[in-house]
């Protein structure tokens, strides 16, 4: 039983057994973009807007970004622009273009930012977002383009002469007309011709908008090559929004916790088999996490047998335990096949630090006895008081005084919350901001905490319990998020909790938490009809198509903003669509990697409501171009993280 318990390989954020690999690139490595200007120089700054704030700032719900001009902007210049990473051009090359509306229409792909297409609305970013990146794809033939913008706000077109096909908006010309923009649909032309043989321009036309808003925190993610566990395969990487590189939130080396105890509880962890480099007892991989609601420190799951580790993220003090959190809090979150973490901001001050997360049963009691059953249909929500003042031992083979220590905290330290109605098991978490009520993943079958795979069928649904001051209650099936026979998971509340992000995928069969067909939808925190994401969807001419790319782990920025009576949300998700240097993760040697290997990457996504109807309007997904290529990143956190500054090298 227990061979067959971790050799099945299920809900970790990716390859969850081996727990992953990172890695994504040296600490604050700079974008390899080669449309950057040689004169753009020093660390990153976003745009500073008055009444908002700058860099990691949340903004203010309720204040609007007004641009200072409206019309006849000189933000962009009159004369064309030329890329300086472009190779030579014709001396009449805005002459062999023409006329701005001589276009064929042809096979130029335009893959960021997603533009507009019929009815279809383009791309709609933050003002203070990264700096707009054209990517685009062209037949052979066609080797000096042309990009075009033009704006209502501003005077002259900003048009850009190039014979790549990538170029990003210059960071001086973003951030001096990032503000006068915000509201604004941008127009976009990308036209291409041959040098050899010039005739009419083939191109492409469509439109991105700048939301009149500011979106704040920062993003923290888990980058992995591999499916193997060592010290260098494993880390949080992190940025600001409009940042323009990330940097190490949290390595494997510099986590501080020790003691962690194997699945017996009679030794520690890795005492005849931990990964070269990692001592007996120290962690030894960081995958799947969330942030505390102060934004000091990250809440993950270990590698097998999966326990809960807190560990602080600011410079300062990288790696540590939080202060507040006793040892025997610490020990209590230690026991085996513990699920994800989750927290709630009203449930977040000295008395009364709560940390919830699924519990799956052990076969005769409650600490450190044994195997946990597997499958199991009836993990349950534990939750856990982390400024316990409990004691708990431990000797090597002397695990029944632990056992015991354990069980006298039922309680105190730690308890569960009645979940009355629910046939299933619990899995996947989330706390909802207000502390009112706790959303998850109702599963047939879980296994060690996490979401199972039935055999052959493993329904999974979203279902809320009150918290109720840690004692649970009723269970109540999300109406419109809780249907038979299709997948229905990872729940996350928005940070005003009116509406539950989760993934979607249309039956119940195989693996859930990688799979190909899951998407991206939205639904009210009381149900009804759920909303999918247009953000599943890569432009059409790319050829891929959603399902089949792997759109998962949505989760909400920290704050809505608000303007013009409309809220406009924003998400982070992971997705294997086609990016600039996609690669297939290695597979682990003795098979517990998931069928498809495709590597991850970050997008962004916004959902507006019209304040007055409640109308959603849900935009194409942002390609976050300051992540590392090489890695696959996983499991993203959107929240009020203090990392360390992000500095580019240019």
């Amino acid at each position: 039983m227990l061979m067959s318990t971790k050799t099945i390989l299920l809900g970790m954020a990716f390859f969850a057994l081996s727990c992953a690999a990172g890695g994504s690139g040296p600490k604050g490595s700079a974008s390899s973009d080669p449309s950057v200007a040689p004169t753009d120089s020093g660390p990153p700054q976003t745009i500073d807007i008055s009444g908002i704030g700058g860099p990691g700032s949340s903004g203010t719900p309720g204040i609007a970004i007004n641009p200072t001009c409206t019309s006849d902007c000189t933000d962009f210049p009159e004369a064309p622009v030329v890329d300086p990473a472009s190779g030579p051009l014709p001396a009449n090359v805005a002459a062999l273009f023409g006329a701005p509306d001589s276009t064929a229409s042809g096979a130029i792909c335009v893959s960021e930012p997603q533009l507009s297409d019929g009815d279809r609305p383009g791309a709609l970013v933050p003002v203070n977002w990264l700096r707009p990146r054209f990517r685009f794809e062209a037949p052979a033939a066609l080797d000096v383009f042309e990009i075009r913008l033009t704006s209502p706000h501003q005077k002259f077109p900003l048009v850009v002469y190039t014979t790549n096909q990538q170029w990003t908006i210059p960071k001086e010309l973003w951030e001096n007309g990032a503000v006068n923009l915000a509201g604004a649909e941008v127009q976009v032309s990308v036209r291409g011709i041959s040098k050899a043989a010039p005739s009419k321009p083939v191109g492409t036309l469509g439109s991105f908008g700048i939301a009149p808003v500011a979106a704040g925190g920062s993003l923290v993610y888990w980058a992995t090559t591999s499916a193997e566990v060592s010290p260098t395969t494993s880390k949080l990487v992190g940025f600001r929004v409009g940042d323009e590189g990330v940097v190490d939130a949290l390595t494997i080396p510099q986590v501080q916790k020790s003691g962690i105890l194997n699945e017996g509880g009679n030794a520690l962890r890795g005492k005849h088999d931990a990964p070269r480099g990692v001592p007996p007892g120290h962690v030894q991989c960081i995958g799947c996490h969330v942030s505390t609601p102060d934004g000091e420190s990250v809440a993950f799951t270990d590698h097998w047998p999966w326990d809960n580790v807190l560990s602080s993220i600011k410079p300062e003090t990288t790696g540590q335990e939080p202060a507040y959190l006793t040892p025997g809090a610490s020990a209590l979150l230690g026991q085996p096949w513990l699920g994800m973490m989750t927290f709630s901001a009203a449930h977040w001050k000295t008395g009364d630090r709560i940390a919830l997360s699924v519990w799956s049963p052990r076969n005769g009691g409650v600490g450190f006895t044994g195997q946990a059953p597997y499958p199991s249909r009836s993990d349950g929500l534990a939750w856990f008081d982390l400024e316990a003042p409990a004691a708990i031992p431990w000797q090597e083979n002397q695990v029944m005084s632990t056992n015991q220590a354990i069980q006298a905290q039922m309680g105190k330290g730690f308890g569960f919350l009645a979940l009355t109605g629910e046939t299933r098991s619990l899995a996947a978490p989330d706390f909802s901001n207000d502390g009112s009520r706790v959303v998850y993943t109702s599963a047939e079958v879980t296994q060690d905490g996490r979401i199972g795979a039935g055999q052959p069928n493993n329904e999974t649904d979203i279902h809320w319990v009150p918290f109720n001051a840690r004692q649970g209650g009723q269970v109540v099936a999300l109406p419109g998020a809780s249907e038979p026979g299709i997948a229905e998971y990872y729940p996350s509340f928005s940070s005003d909790d009116a509406f539950i992000a989760f993934n979607r995928a249309p039956n119940t069969a195989g693996l859930t938490y990688y799979r190909p067909d899951g998407e991206v939808w939205i639904i009210g925190k009381d149900g009804g009809v759920a909303t999918r994401l247009l953000a599943n969807d890569p432009p059409a001419c790319t050829h891929e198509a959603s399902p089949g790319i792997i759109n998962s782990w949505a989760k909400w920025s920290p704050a809505v903003q608000q303007a013009g009576g409309k809220s406009y949300y924003f998400l982070i998700f992971s997705s294997a669509r086609k990016y600039p240097g996609a690669f297939i993760v290695p597979k682990h040697p003795l098979g517990y990697s998931p069928p498809d290997t495709r590597a991850s990457q970050l997008y962004m996504a916004t959902v507006v409501r019209d304040d007055a109807s409640g109308k959603l309007t849900t935009y194409p997904a942002v390609y976050l171009w300051n992540q590392a290529p090489d890695t696959s990143n996983l499991t993203p956190a959107w929240d009020e993280f203090q990392i360390p500054p992000v500095v580019v090298i240019r």
